[in-house]
C-alpha cells in the first residue's frame, strides 16, 4: 500500500514563508466540522477555502500563527497544496552498509 501525504507551503505578507508542511487528519477534522458549523460549501466547490483552512489549520497547529482565520486572511500572501510522491510503508530504506 502506498501512501500520499500533502504538503502545505504559506506566504505570508511580511514575507515569512513556511514550506512542505505536512498535513494530518487532525488539520482535515478541524476543517470538516468549522465547514459544517459555518455552512460552507463543500470542499470540491470552494477549493480555495479548503486550501486556505488547511493552511491556517497547519500553522495554528505548529505554532507559526496564533490569529483567527479570518485574520488569516489578510495576513497571508498565497498558500499552496502539493501532494508528495507516494511513500510505501513496507519498504525500508535502502542501507548504506
Amino acid at each position: 500500500m502506498a501512501i500520499q501525504r500533502t504538503y502545505v507551503s504559506v506566504g505570508m505578507v511580511d514575507g515569512t514563508e513556511y514550506e512542505n508542511l505536512p498535513t494530518t487528519v487532525a488539520d482535515e477534522m478541524l476543517y470538516a466540522s468549522t465547514r459544517r458549523r459555518h455552512k460552507w460549501e463543500p470542499m470540491q466547490d470552494d477549493i480555495t477555502t479548503y486550501k486556505n483552512f488547511l493552511g491556517f489549520a497547519v500553522l495554528r497547529r505548529l505554532g507559526h500563527y496564533a490569529g483567527s482565520f479570518d485574520e488569516f486572511g489578510n495576513d497571508v500572501a498565497v498558500v499552496v497544496l502539493e501532494e508528495a510522491e507516494p511513500v510505501d510503508p513496507t519498504n525500508r530504506a535502502p542501507s548504506n552498509a
